[in-house]
């Protein structure tokens, strides 16, 4: 009787020992389907679960941006493509990283107190949202059928530009593959800097990811998933603010300074930025002391230098709509990825950001503006 009782207790441990094994949380990603297989005990039943989690990166997209104007504001147009071989239609676009935090002109205040004078406080509330609303609409604006905004993160001091498809049953669900959408706008008084537009796919359960355990391995995973659950394509957009009143010094201290995150971002490479920022060490002195001839010494050397790497860039090409050849496409960002890509030493969009703030900041010297 022992003996059996002694054997029925090893099998016991056995089993569960075989249980605990396979019952165990995972997170694998299944390159042919293009989909996470998750595997975790739910939280409310706590039975083992098999789900899939479709990754919103099965788009190719390409990204056609251009900037003109006097500043008054500047026109910065987007066209998105998404290329023939993408698998999902193209539903986010999010340029951000914008590191201002606009001011909203004439914005009114909220002064009364919800608890003892809540209906003034519910006016107010509403009165500043509608400026704020205004405000939003004159700034970014989206073709037919799809919808525009502004997120501001107010922590990190950043604003992003956001398009998504609208909400009526006739609006597009996204960017079908193969095909292409202009109309895309924001309208700001900064100079062109390189900021990267966020791109996603659409998918039938984007909240796919919610409802996962909340313990340190899935919130690590979740983590790990959203960071790589979308695309990243670089594009001229609205970075520098002109100095007020103006100053050509300040101006290119602030295009030094802009040029100086490229780096970060794959954008240029250490002996280019090297060459271009023994060059900006010229400029800067000699615009303070209105030194026309080494301003324009440096300028032509910062040109030729984006010239360089990046064929046939003129100013003709700086701001306005370059060759279809040279829309911007998706960055790398897997070490695979990177370990494949062609050895870059300047990106196009940041050569014509650069070239396109060269000469707005000579117009004003030679105008004396």
């Amino acid at each position: 009787m022992h003996i059996t009782k002694h054997i029925h207790f090893i099998l016991s441990i056995l089993l569960l020992g075989m249980g605990q094994a396979h019952s165990q949380d995972s997170a694998v990603f299944d390159t042919q389907q293009n989909v996470w297989r998750l595997y975790y005990q739910d939280p409310e039943t706590a039975q083992w679960v098999n789900k899939t989690y479709e990754a919103r990166t099965a788009i190719r997209p390409s990204i056609k941006s251009s900037v003109a104007g006097n500043g008054t504001p500047f026109s910065y147009q987007y066209t998105v493509r998404n290329q023939r071989g993408a698998k999902q239609k193209l539903s986010v676009i999010r340029i951000w990283g914008i590191p201002l935090i606009y001011t909203i002109p004439n914005l009114p205040l909220v002064t009364a107190n919800a608890k003892t004078d809540p209906e003034t406080e519910d006016k107010q509330q509403w009165a500043q949202l509608k400026v704020k609303r205004n405000f939003e609409s004159s700034v970014v604006k989206a073709p037919k059928g799809w919808s525009a905004g502004l997120r501001v993160d107010e922590k990190e001091g950043q604003t992003s530009f956001v398009w998504t498809p609208g909400l009526k049953d006739t609006d597009p669900d996204g960017i079908e593959p193969g095909r292409s959408q202009g109309g895309f706008t924001v309208l700001r008084p900064e100079l062109p800097g390189v900021a990267r537009t966020y791109l996603q796919g659409s998918i039938e359960e984007p909240w796919g990811l919610d409802g996962l355990p909340e313990t340190p391995f899935w919130t690590a995973k979740v983590n790990e998933i959203e960071e790589l659950d979308y695309l990243l394509v670089p594009v001229l957009a609205p970075i520098i603010p002109v100095p007020n009143p103006y100053n050509g010094a300040e101006l290119a201290r602030r295009l030094k300074a802009h040029v100086q995150t490229w780096l970060k971002y794959g954008h240029i490479n250490a002996d280019v930025l090297t060459r271009l920022n023994r060059q900006f060490d010229v400029l800067i002195p000699a615009l303070e002391i209105n030194n026309k001839h080494a301003v324009r010494a440096a300028v032509a050397a910062i040109r030729k230098e984006c010239a360089d790497h990046q064929r046939e860039l003129g100013d003709d090409k700086a701001g306005e709509d370059d060759d279809d050849d040279h829309d911007s496409e998706a960055l790398p960002r897997t070490p695979v990825q990177r370990n494949a890509a062609p050895i870059l030493t300047l990106d196009r969009v940041a050569a014509r950001a650069l070239m396109f703030d060269l000469r707005y900041l000579m117009d004003r010297m030679d105008s004396g503006r």
